[in-house]
């Protein structure tokens, strides 16, 4: 069955220039009647490759036609040292079209692109040494993790952030996912969470932590649906964090989990997760193996606050699921929303609200098969980063035109 998957997967013609260094030019539309900020434009190595052949020395830029530079990076998405895709991030009028080149430049002469994405995981016991790479506690569960995981992780995980919002994740087998409220557009997790500093708990100059996640599957926290039963990833087994790529505009990482067993099966898990500028969001896609048999991939929202789940279809290829509520820490307004594709969506529901295991979430329940990857965003929208979202009409019409940017993607043609 074919189905839509969240990246923006850019295709047209291009023309390739006269001119003796390498470099193509293009004509970029924007089909939509509405300003979009941020429109993304994505290019692969194996694109760009057919048009030229591609300086090995050299990394790809993208400029307009007076030469300025468009936010972009070069990223290597496998680990073998060379670049594999052309990020860019571009703010373009309605039904307004532009051209634009791409050519290539030296690593050393790459142009500086002010953060505005960030990934940290802080060694709490080696003066907070950002770490590309580290194993999870095991044995570390809810009942017993106080002061254990705070003493080996700075905010005792992972944590990830643009120039919107912040989110983390407990590095031992609550696997849980949190939230920071952001009321400034810097990159501050690197700060935050330090031995001395203020509590984030409580509101500071940048923002706080605004979620509370006890036992429930929190900020998008995933878990797996196996004979009517739902199993938290992760519970058990053994886990990592390794990052992708780090850069101004996108970064990603994996939370991989191996020998997880559920019943009578032992599987990997491996949780991809992208945060993206200007987005109030994260991005997930979720893969497991080990098995033949299919299962739902069940992401979930603490309901621990707010009284009713709302359900809106964005459009034709999304639907999202919505909690708005006076449900952040400090008492004020905080919607959290899952966004999947629709031909994913099995059904939703509601854990019980006490007990063992994943309580107090509302989830999703999302068609997945061995091997293959299932995506899914979580956005976060806190009144105190932007009035507008004390409004749940505000959120909704948000999460539409969301929906809209990424069913049009911006449109190439080619240049005579």
């Amino acid at each position: 069955m074919h189905r839509n998957i969240f990246f923006f997967l850019l295709t047209g013609i291009f023309a390739i220039s006269c001119s003796s260094a390498p470099e193509v030019t293009l004509q970029v539309t924007n089909p939509m009647n509405q300003m979009r900020s941020d429109a993304i434009i994505l290019l692969s190595r194996g694109e760009i490759s057919r048009w030229f052949d591609i300086p090995g020395d050299q990394l790809p830029v993208l400029t307009d036609l007076q030469g300025d530079y468009i936010p972009c990076q070069a990223d290597d998405l496998d680990g073998d040292g060379r670049w594999d895709e052309l990020f860019a991030l571009n703010t373009m009028e309605p039904k307004a079209f532009q051209k634009i080149v791409i050519k290539f430049v030296l690593p050393e002469e790459y142009p500086v692109f002010p953060d505005r994405t960030n990934l940290h995981l802080g060694d709490a016991e080696n003066n907070y040494q950002k770490l590309n790479s580290a194993q999870r506690l095991e044995g570390i569960s809810y009942h017993n993790y106080a002061g254990i995981t705070e003493a080996a992780f700075q905010m005792e995980g992972v944590a990830w952030e643009n120039d919107r919002v912040g989110f983390r994740n407990y590095m031992d087998q609550r696997n849980g996912m949190d939230i920071f409220g952001k009321t400034t557009t810097a990159m501050v997790m690197d700060g935050v969470g330090k031995k001395g500093e203020p509590s984030y708990h409580e509101p500071g100059e940048w923002g706080m932590d605004v979620l509370k996640v006890g036992t429930s599957l929190g900020a998008g926290g995933i878990a797996y649906m196996y004979n009517d039963s739902i199993y938290r990833v992760g519970d058990n087994g053994s886990g990592s964090y390794d990052v992708v790529f780090h850069g101004p505009l996108r970064s990603r990482f994996n939370l991989s989990y191996t020998d997880w067993t559920l019943e009578d099966q032992t599987l990997n898990v491996v949780h991809q997760i992208d945060i993206i500028a200007g987005r109030h969001c994260y991005q997930s896609n979720v893969i497991y193996n080990g098995m033949e048999e299919s299962m739902a991939l069940v992401p979930g929202i603490v309901n621990m606050k707010s009284k009713e789940l709302h359900l809106s279809k964005l459009n034709d290829q999304y639907t999202a699921l919505i909690t708005f509520d006076h449900q952040s820490e400090d008492g004020s307004l905080l919607a959290m929303a899952l966004v999947v594709a629709n031909p994913y969506l099995k059904s939703y529901g509601e854990t019980r609200n006490e007990g063992e295991g994943i309580i107090q979430t509302y989830y999703a329940l999302l068609d997945a098969f061995p091997g293959e990857s299932i995506p899914y965003r979580f956005y976060a929208l806190w009144e105190h980063q932007d009035p507008k979202w004390s409004s749940l009409g505000e959120i909704t019409n948000y999460l539409k035109m969301e929906a809209e940017r990424w069913t049009q993607s911006i449109v190439y043609a080619s240049q005579q």
